[in-house]
Order: C-alpha cells, then structure tokens, then sequence
C-alpha cells in the first residue's frame, strides 16, 4: 500500500499515461515517466540499505478515491548500485544490471526437481498443522487466525506450474520469493549468483524447515490432541513452549 506523498508523486509518474493516475501528481519532465519500473533494496531496522537490489515492473495497481494505491510488481532483473545520484525526496542511483547465468545442465534441473519437492513437503506439513490448530480441541496456544484452504485450493498452490514449469533459475527466485517470512533470507538468496548454488541453500533451507515441521506434527500428536494438561504441555527440547508457539526456521511458508 502506497499513501506517503512522495511516492505517490513517484508511483503516478511510473505510471503515467495508464488510466485513473492522479495527472497532478505525474512529474511529466522525468526520465522515469510511464516506464513502470523502479528499483528496490533491502533495508535493515537501522536503516541500512543493501548495495544489490531488484528492478521491479508493475503489472497491477489499483488508486482508491483517497490516493491509496495498492500495486503488484514482478522481479525484472538483479542490479548494484553504483553511485548514489539523490536521497531526496527519494534514493535514486546508478545501477549495474547482474548477469544470470541460466543454468540449464541436467545437473541443475535435478537439484531444482529436488527443490520443488522439498517446497511441496514443507507446504503440506504447514497445511496439516494449520488444519490441525483449527480443528475442534486443538491444543492451547494455538490459533485460527487464518480460514484453512479446501482441498482444492491446497492442490493448487501444491502443484503451481512454477514448481514444474520453471528453469532452474528461474525457479530458484520463485522460492526465494516464497520465504516472505524472512526478508534477510530473501536478501541472501538474492546476492547468490549462480543458480546452482541458490538452489543448493534453499534445500539446506527447507530442509531444516522440513525437520521442524515433522518435529512440531509429531508433538502436535502426542500433546495436541486433548484437552487437559497434556494439551498445554511442552517437551524439555522445546524450552518450556508448546509446539503451535516455537516457531520455524526461515525458509519455510508464513
């Protein structure tokens, strides 16, 4: 969501010319009118910003009557920034577009293959012990804060086409794009430059999400499943938290 005067100003001028954009706003004299692309860096909690970064496109965007906007973007491309030109009234600087690499080895398409069902496991894990928080009895602590999906729904989102449709590469920025719980992973990942190698760390990734999640099923079954004391039970391993409180390792589905 967009409400902040200057990047609304920044947003109406990327998209300029499209319809229902704010015109007072559009800053028709900017190398960046109507281009629908900007760049975005990660920021830390004390404000410092990474020096690689994506080009992202708008594909969407929607202006409500009080000058919210809500757009979707897609990553384009990886860049560095080179040179600082302004930090106001926002960072605009000189980038150098990264290379991909592209690898299409078989070699690449297996550890990918594999990738794709490590994320398909960890999803059906997260789905189970979301179900299980829902049911009737579950154990305390847990939480409904979110509509569990019907089965076909849960199909879907299984068996995305990017699991099975995707290069190697391209995959690997799929699952990095799914990690949203955790913006520093996503940044690393980000900053790998072979395709092999993200591939190679998002499986170290999922699996150790994989492990926990099997860990906090089994929990679940054996402390989850009443009412009474043992529904509010902890092992040792767990430091005194109940397994619908311990939360995962980065790499798996928020």
């Amino acid at each position: 969501m967009i409400f902040e005067a200057r990047y609304r100003v920044l947003f109406n001028t990327l998209l300029a010319g499209a319809e229902k954009v704010e015109e007072g706003l559009v800053q028709e004299d900017s190398p960046f009118a109507g281009s629908r692309r900007f760049g975005m860096c990660f920021a830390d909690d004390v404000g410092r910003i990474s020096g690689i970064g994506t080009t992202l496109e708008i594909q969407d965007f929607l202006i409500e009557s009080s000058g919210r906007m809500y757009v979707t973007n897609k990553g384009i491309e990886r860049f560095k920034v080179t040179k600082v030109v302004k930090q106001q009234p926002v960072l605009v600087c000189e980038v150098e577009v990264l290379p991909e690499d592209d690898d299409q080895s078989d070699e690449a398409k297996a550890l990918a293959a594999q990738v794709a069902d490590l994320f398909r496991n960890v999803l059906r894990l997260h789905l189970k012990i979301a179900r299980a928080k829902l049911r009737p009895g579950a154990s305390r602590g847990s939480s409904a804060a979110a509509e569990p999906l019907n089965s076909e729904a849960e199909d879907e989102v299984i068996e995305a086409m990017e699991l099975t449709e995707s290069s190697p590469s391209q995959l690997s920025y799929w699952i990095a794009h799914a990690f949203s719980d955790s913006r520093l992973t996503q940044q690393t990942l980000l900053e790998v430059n072979k395709t092999m190698e993200r591939l190679q760390e998002e499986k170290a990734l999922l699996e150790g999400t994989l492990k926990y999640y099997s860990a906090a099923t089994a929990l679940e079954g054996v402390f989850g499943g009443g009412s009474g004391s043992s529904s509010a039970s902890s092992t040792e391993g767990a430091k005194g938290a109940s397994s619908s409180e311990v939360q995962p390792p980065p790499g798996g589905p928020d």
